[in-house]
């Protein structure tokens, strides 16, 4: 990931760090354009809302999936060693979870038709 400027820690992997950072500077950059007509300004924030729960969702459903099938694989295992892999899905979805209020949330005030 040459120069994305990404924290030092991952939660999870690059992909889905460069993924949540990439939406985060999208959005910031709309928002900083500072569109004079209000309406169209809610309506751009709201679609790329709706756009970054898509994308969002589908990573984690790909994630989870990716974790059930390693999961049933390490269970029928007598070492109790948990794969780093594991570790990685595991604190993408904890991420995704946390990263889905900053990029997905519309305010309250906010109405969704």
């Amino acid at each position: 990931l040459q120069g994305v400027n990404l924290p030092d820690i991952y939660n999870g992997s690059a992909t889905s760090e460069d993924l949540f950072w990439k939406l985060d500077a999208l959005q910031m950059f709309v928002m900083d354009l500072h569109w004079p007509e209000q309406e169209f300004a809610k309506h751009l924030e709201q679609r790329l809302k709706l756009m970054a729960s898509d994308m969002m969702e589908a990573c984690v459903k790909r994630t989870k999936s990716a974790f059930d099938a390693k999961m049933q694989k390490v269970s029928k295992s007598t070492e109790f060693r948990v794969p780093r892999s594991v570790c990685t899905m595991f604190n993408m979805l904890l991420d995704a979870k946390k990263q889905c209020s900053k990029l997905c949330v519309l305010d309250c005030n906010q109405e969704v038709n």
